[in-house]
């Protein structure tokens, strides 16, 4: 689905881009719904003994006790996170050309997406015990910071995504439009990776989508979709429409809570 929410993606914070990569996966391997729980239900904990802790040292507390829990809980955040940001990195990585062929496509071949993961504990190798030791590394660092602020500061639920087009951010820089193709772009690639993998073209959904598009775009997109995928478009414009989509199309109205077919 796209809709207008979906700008969000570029320019929200950046809870609202780890929330769509852990969406995609949770379709493309249901068994990260547990890993995620299980990576969530450790950062609870372990903040609910941070703040314990801060308030005890406040009162005057010997922490010795709660120390040995807490690198407990490291280890347990260190493996539950390794398996979180490794899967997004990956993912990610099977995404992006994708993305970048869809973009170009409905650009016209004018502009260059780039894709820009920023884990919060960064990694040379890819294997579990390494990425582990990674995070142990970082928590081992920000352990200070992390005893002053009550909270934990190493982690995926600090991970970045960033989104360049012609070498400049898009949440900063980019159009409306270019933010709508640059979205729409990561959406079609989501379709492609979900075929690829499920075995069957999901259904696209696109709301008022050609709405901030100039006629270029909208024909570059149109065209890119119309043999690819079954699409429900929706939009109060329908004179937006280039005659020849709206031939090739089956039109329905909505009125007064009532479809009707044209």
């Amino acid at each position: 689905q796209f809709s207008s929410l979906d700008l969000d993606l570029v320019r929200g914070s950046p809870e609202a881009r780890r929330d769509w990569i852990d969406t995609l996966l949770m379709q493309l391997e249901p068994i990260y719904v547990h890993i995620l729980q299980q990576y969530n239900q450790v950062l609870r904990q372990r903040n609910a003994l941070l703040k314990a802790m801060v308030k005890k040292e406040i009162n005057g507390g010997e922490l010795s006790q709660e120390m040995q829990q807490l690198k407990l809980w490291d280890v347990q955040l260190a493996e539950m996170g390794s398996r979180v940001t490794r899967r997004r990195a990956r993912v990610l990585q099977r995404l992006t050309p994708l993305a970048q062929a869809w973009h170009s496509s409905i650009s016209a071949k004018t502009e260059l997406l780039e894709i820009t993961y920023t884990p919060n504990v960064i990694w040379f190798e890819d294997e579990p015990i390494h990425v582990q030791q990674a995070f142990l590394e970082k928590i081992g660092q920000r352990r200070i910071a992390e005893l002053q602020l009550g909270t934990t500061v190493v982690g995926p639920h600090r991970d970045e995504v960033e989104f360049l087009i012609n070498q400049t951010p898009a949440k900063f820089y980019g159009s409306q439009g270019q933010q709508r193709t640059l979205v729409l772009a990561l959406k079609l690639a989501e379709l492609n990776l979900i075929e690829e993998v499920v075995g069957e073209p999901p259904l696209l959904l696109l709301d008022d989508v050609l709405a901030e598009l100039d006629l270029t775009r909208q024909n570059q997109l149109l065209d890119a979709v119309q043999s690819r995928f079954q699409t429900l478009i929706t939009t109060t414009h329908l004179h937006s429409f280039e005659q020849r989509w709206l031939e090739g199309s089956q039109l329905l109205s909505v009125e007064q809570g009532k479809i009707r077919y044209q």
